[in-house]
């Protein structure tokens, strides 16, 4: 089996060809071509494929891994409400939103690996949507279809695991296109930075994030220091204690992270499934977030059916108990005035009774509006956007709702504020549940409405 892994730089495309699993596997081409704009275009991709068609004749060149280098990219560490990787991956581009120096539908981001212990911790690798989907075409039109888009931290990852394995504990230095810096503990990344190659000259900004890395020395023993590939001089001779990871010959320095990007092809695992979405992938979550919303929908309607159905029946209800309370006035009336007849009229009687009940309400604090009131507000107050109701419960002047929001956490908090704008001060609405779904990037919520002061018992 034919694995490619691509590289890019502001000044070359390098790619490198392994054949063969991921426990065994032999590197059967390195190409490279130089940029003939920085980063390359349609034309530089093309050039590539030519390269390794050349190098690989005969031989169908089959999907590939993209790595994006550092300056086509946007690393940002996360502290976010949940520890769980899928959780994290679902709500975590939320937080991104405004904190990027790009449009917010423009986000294409996943997040490294966490270490195991539970401290919510992530980073995030984000890069523009449309940069990374013309980058892929380009080689997609080139003939090598590209399965996965990482980025240089994943290639990194991947180069220091042997034999698929996770990376040994410690602090990983590189430059491939610039200096990478990752701690890494029990498979999970600790702290990440990436600084230009520049910086290289005078790294005292880069030592310093080396020594923060490693974390509290007094109370625990300096963690293991690697270094992959041939970092500059002035950095080498910070770190001379520094292991120098073993990497096959036949790769160049200038190829290692299209190296790392093959292996990644091979190697899932480690940096955790790492990927950033490409259009197809766009496409696929598309689809599968409109059937959600079919099946949100249809659960929508089941619950407004059940609603109306209660509605019904609270009014056939009340129907009856008004015939009721007409029929023991007719009682009352004629066993206290036997003789006499059209004296008062049973409709004034029925009317003073009614005073008498909802004066008798308002003292118990259970007068309020009608279930189609309640209904109708919260109706009126639904956002654009996509949004699903699946349960509506009605207690007296309480309501609550519950559904899913496709927005995220800002389209449930515009749906709260629509509602409290609606009901007005006299009623508090609060958000009791807002969690994202480990499906998608959508949100299920449950909000309730209920009129200020004491509780009473449901």
């Amino acid at each position: 089996m034919l694995t490619i892994g691509i590289s890019i730089t502001r000044d070359r495309i390098c790619g490198v060809a392994l054949d063969g699993s991921a426990s065994a596997s032999r590197i059967a081409a390195t190409v490279s071509v130089p940029c003939g704009e920085p980063f390359g275009g349609a034309e530089d991709a093309a050039a590539l494929a030519g390269e390794l068609r050349g190098a690989l004749p005969g031989v169908p060149l089959s999907g590939a891994v993209l790595t994006l280098p550092p300056p086509l990219t946007y690393l940002r560490p996360l502290t976010l409400p949940v520890t769980d990787l899928p959780r994290a991956r679902a709500i975590h581009i939320a937080e991104l939103e405004g904190n990027l120096p790009i449009e917010d539908e423009e986000i294409l981001s996943d997040l490294l690996p966490p270490a195991p212990e539970p401290s919510g911790l992530f980073f995030a690798v984000a890069a523009k949507r449309s940069l990374v989907e013309t980058t892929a075409e380009n080689f997609r039109s080139a003939g090598i279809p590209v399965d996965r888009v990482v980025t240089d931290p994943v290639a990194l990852l991947a180069l220091a695991s042997p034999d698929g394995g996770p990376p040994p504990d410690g602090v990983y230095l590189s430059a491939f296109s610039d200096i990478l810096l990752l701690r890494v503990s029990g498979g999970g990344v600790l702290a990440a930075r990436q600084f230009p190659l520049a910086l290289a000259d005078a790294p005292g900004e880069i030592l310093s994030a080396l020594r923060e890395a490693a974390g509290d020395l007094e109370t625990a023993p300096a963690p293991a220091r690697f270094l992959v590939g041939a970092a500059p001089g002035p950095v080498a001779k910070a770190v001379p204690e520094a292991t120098v990871l073993a990497l096959p010959e036949a790769v160049p320095q200038s190829h290692l992270a299209a190296y790392g990007a093959a292996l990644a092809a091979l190697r899932p695992k480690v940096a955790a499934g790492f990927s950033l979405r490409t259009s197809a992938d766009a496409a696929s979550e598309k689809e599968r977030g409109r059937r959600r919303t079919v099946v949100a929908a249809v659960a929508g309607g089941v619950a407004v059916l059940l609603a109306l159905g209660a509605l019904q029946f609270t009014v056939w209800a009340e129907g009856r108990k008004a015939a009721r309370a007409r029929a023991l006035v007719r009682t009352e009336f004629t066993a206290a005035a036997p003789d006499v007849r059209n004296v008062v009229q049973a409709g004034a009687q029925i009317r003073e009774k009614l005073e008498s009940l909802r004066r008798q309400q308002k003292e118990l604090g259970t007068d309020g509006p009608s279930p189609t009131e309640l209904l109708m507000a919260a109706s009126r107050s639904l956002p654009q956007g996509e949004i699903a109701l699946r349960e509506v419960s009605i207690d007296g002047v309480r309501l609550r709702l519950a559904g899913e929001a496709g927005g995220g956490a800002k389209l449930v908090e515009s749906y709260r504020a629509a509602l409290a704008g609606t009901f007005g001060p006299t009623y508090t609405v609060t958000v009791q549940e807002s969690e994202g779904s480990a499906r998608g990037a959508s949100v299920r919520f449950t909000i309730l409405v209920d009129r200020k002061g004491e509780r009473r018992a449901s």
